[in-house]
């Protein structure tokens, strides 16, 4: 189990670094302040793999488009509101970007490079990762190639490119300067924090290394002052003219975001560990140990792994508990089907508990889930009619092709 110890104060160890921005051609890179002398850049222009590595993904980097529904008293003289982000294409059919640009009730496009417009369906969204999956009509799109984001050490040179210029990417070259878990960010997982510029709506924009693979997705920004996360959200069409903006760039790496995706590819959410306990709320010292389950919910896993009613919850895989936001974190930290070793206290005995945790789906998802199931039973209800009602038309020509007798 992730702990989060040694992050509260952030990720820090931010090296100094001169970012040079790009707007489609790469111009020679100053060496970052701070570096040890005689250090070049790994993505200097004339790395002829690398720079074409980077332009071939600028295919794959896509502009999203959100259109909000308009209002129920709609006004003559009020403009339509348009969001515009970045999306990047995980697999031929599919993008990822902010969950931002998932405007409920919206309508949704993605613009290629050279302007193709293309219809955008969402699939789903996780408001506590900031990630959103939408499908994509037409032809296969390009996905980009992935790496595995352990290769990246603090210190390495990425480049981050991101497209609300509507087909005129943007790339901006930064280090990344930390690596790990960020008490500001609700997703709990690994994170990559990014000394680079970027422009407003750059959210959903992919992180390259220095072979030009996909290692990461910008997820949100911290400002350098006060180091807190905001989500990084679209960029509202003609509001103003695009500035850089300062401040760390916050990426979520591609092998959690393939665990996201497809959770939201098959569900519409993402799935979080389930235990089916509720506590006891009760006034407690700040050093205090334990939590006492109230009561369980029947059939849960907690239920089944033997808990009962009044057992205080003292610890979790060895960690103390003090708290049922404590325990509540630490659980949706986990996958569905993980196992988790619990240390409770029942009267005299102090006992150990494993648990196979379930899934915890948002209600709204779990009715949607309910109405798809019975859209596709109905649907499949509608097939065999469908067959029944052609088979009886061939026996009925059958019959009345057949000689009188």
């Amino acid at each position: 189990m992730t702990s989060r110890a040694g992050s509260r104060s952030g990720i820090r160890a931010r090296a100094g670094a001169a970012c040079l921005v790009l707007a489609l051609a790469w111009a020679p890179a100053p060496a970052p302040a701070g570096a040890a002398p005689g250090e070049q850049n790994p993505l200097r222009p004339d790395e002829g793999d690398l720079l074409h590595s980077v332009d071939s993904a600028t295919g794959s980097v896509l502009t999203v488009i959100s259109i909000a529904p308009p209002p129920a008293r709609p006004d003559p003289e009020a403009k339509q509101r348009r969001l515009i982000g970045t999306g990047v294409a995980s697999s031929t059919h599919r993008i990822v970007t902010t969950a931002s640009m998932a405007v409920q009730g919206g309508t949704f496009r993605a613009v290629l490079r050279g302007g193709e417009e293309r219809v955008a369906r969402l699939k789903g969204v996780d408001r506590q990762s900031n990630v959103a999956l939408f499908e994509v009509e037409g032809s296969a799109l390009p996905a980009l190639h992935r790496a595995a984001p352990q290769s990246l050490a603090v210190g390495a040179w990425v480049a981050v490119i991101a497209n609300v210029g509507i087909g005129r990417p943007q790339i901006t070259l930064g280090r990344v300067i930390g690596r790990g878990e960020r008490v500001d960010y609700p997703y709990s997982g690994e994170v990559l924090e990014l000394d680079a510029p970027a422009y407003p709506g750059a959210g959903g924009g992919a992180v390259l290394n220095e072979e030009g693979e996909w290692v990461a997705v910008i997820v949100g920004r911290a400002s350098p002052a006060a180091g807190d996360l905001r989500p990084e959200p679209g960029d509202v069409i003609g509001a103003r003219e695009p500035r850089q903006s300062e401040g760390i760039l916050v990426a979520l790496p591609v092998d959690q975001l393939d665990t996201i995706a497809a959770d939201l590819e098959s569900y519409g959410a993402v799935r979080r560990g389930f235990l089916g306990v509720r506590l006891l709320r009760q006034s407690q010292q700040q050093d205090s140990v334990g939590i006492v389950v109230h009561s369980l919910v029947p059939g849960s896993p907690a239920e089944k792994a033997g808990l009962r009613p009044g057992d205080l919850i003292l610890a979790l895989e060895g960690e103390y508990i003090r708290s049922p936001e404590e325990l509540t974190y630490h659980i949706r930290a986990l996958r569905p089907g993980d196992e988790v070793n619990l240390t409770i206290s029942r009267g005299p005995d102090i006992l150990p508990v494993t648990v196979r945790l379930g899934a915890a789906l948002p209600n709204a998802v779990a009715a949607e889930g309910s109405q798809n199931a019975e859209l596709q039973n109905l649907k499949r209800r509608l097939e065999r009619l469908e067959d029944e009602s052609r088979a009886v038309k061939d026996r009925i020509r059958t019959l009345e092709g057949r000689p009188r007798q």
